[in-house]
């Protein structure tokens, strides 16, 4: 009787064993199969694709009518800055390349504009009006972000530039040399140097009259 007992026992406690065993197997493989199938979250898949087309040219938003106007010196558009300016080279209509150092002597406002950029058809009338006024005391740089996209040829920004009944002198930045080495990730995008061809201060996006006004006094 106590054999038989013992025998009972000893297959309780193998079963109990085998099953305690198989428990903690299923779990492990439960456990391995989650975290092995985890995807990625929406917003790490975003930044991923942010930093695989940060070098894409974009348009900046066009400004609110009620917003315009002189931007706030705390805006993220806007950068403070005193270095040299790059030496960088554009072509002219003629085809003729110039070094950005031939206009030191004079306050330098450059431009980035494309013609496929809202913002930058809205703000153009108003380099013009400035141009008209100061165009004898500053050098207007309006250069195209030639190649910024595949229509945005040499051709494109001159039709515009009529069609924008422009007379300040066209430029382009066949190379996207300006674009690069001022940092132009989205456009309109402004520059003013003083005369001896530091870099005062950069705007990124869309201008206003006031603060093209309150740009072009700092070099005049």
């Amino acid at each position: 009787m106590k054999k038989l007992l013992l025998l009972i026992t000893m297959i309780i406690v193998l079963f109990g064993g085998a099953f305690y065993i198989y428990q903690i197997n299923s779990t492990t493989e439960e456990v391995v199969t989650e975290e092995s199938s985890t995807e990625i979250s929406p917003q790490v898949k975003s930044d991923e694709s942010h930093v695989a087309t940060s070098s894409t040219i974009e348009e900046s938003e066009p400004m609110e009518e009620e917003s315009k106007g002189s931007i706030d010196i705390t805006s993220n558009n806007q950068a403070k800055t005193d270095w040299e300016g790059p030496s960088s080279i554009y072509l002219n209509t003629d085809g003729d390349e110039i070094d950005l150092s031939e206009n030191y002597g004079k306050g330098i406002l450059i431009n980035i504009w494309a013609s496929w950029c809202e913002p930058c058809k809205i703000e153009m009338p108003y380099f013009e009006e400035a141009y008209q006024t100061y165009g004898d005391d500053i050098n207007f740089l309006m250069i195209n972000a030639t190649e910024s996209k595949p229509t945005e040829t040499q051709e494109a920004a001159l039709t515009f530039a009529d069609e924008m009944d422009l007379s300040m002198p066209i430029y382009f930045d066949t190379e996207m040399s300006n674009q690069y080495l001022f940092g132009a990730t989205i456009l309109p995008l402004t520059v003013i140097l003083d005369a001896e061809g530091h870099v005062e201060e950069i705007v990124r996006g869309q201008v206003s009259p006031a603060k093209l006004t309150q740009l072009i006094e700092q070099i005049l």
